[in-house]
């Protein structure tokens, strides 16, 4: 018999957090080197996709999850500053500089059912605009198909908010959510 302060699974249910919660969880369990609850936030088949200058594809954030580290060998910490978490609904958007703010970044991760990150897609020196496609932002994406083309009824959400020494002319994406 459970004690009576004990939660219920609906409690435990009604407490789960946020997709932003996640990511920004994530990210404190990386400065911490805490591997064990770098696994318990990411899905074991994790899919990762890389934008960027190819000398930078796995300088740090793939070492990172994988449990490789990525700073220089004896550190401890992020290797990159994140400056700002925003999210839509599963999408988290995180973005941010290197120590030096020589290299800017978007994180753009994906949190599945029970708070797991179950893929990111990382720009590196390129600037990203966000677009929900569909029309209405509370309609489900079956709802935003059914009733009109998509192309007719997008929305801007998001954009990068450069930094200083990064608003050089770097290639700009759209990410479609």
């Amino acid at each position: 018999m459970a004690p009576a302060n004990a939660p219920t699974s609906a409690a435990v249910a009604a407490a789960a957090i946020s997709s932003k919660e996640v990511v920004e969880e994530l990210y404190r369990a990386l400065e911490r080197g805490d591997g064990d609850a770098v696994r318990r936030l990411l899905n074991p088949d994790l899919d990762w996709w890389f934008h960027g200058p190819r000398a930078q594809q796995h300088l740090v954030l793939m070492r990172l999850l994988t449990g490789g580290g990525g700073g220089e060998p004896g550190s401890s910490g992020l290797p990159f500053k994140v400056r700002a978490v925003d999210a839509f609904g599963t999408t988290v958007l995180a973005e941010g500089t290197d120590a030096t703010g020589a290299l800017y970044w978007v994180h753009a991760w994906t949190v599945g059912p029970g708070g797991r990150v179950t893929g990111v897609r990382e720009y590196c020196n390129t600037a990203l605009v966000v677009t929900r496609l569909g029309g209405r932002a509370d309609a489900s994406p079956e709802e935003a198909t059914a009733t009109a083309p998509a192309c007719s009824q997008s929305q801007q959400v998001w954009q990068s908010r450069l930094p200083d020494r990064a608003r050089k002319n770097l290639p700009a994406l759209v990410l479609a959510i």
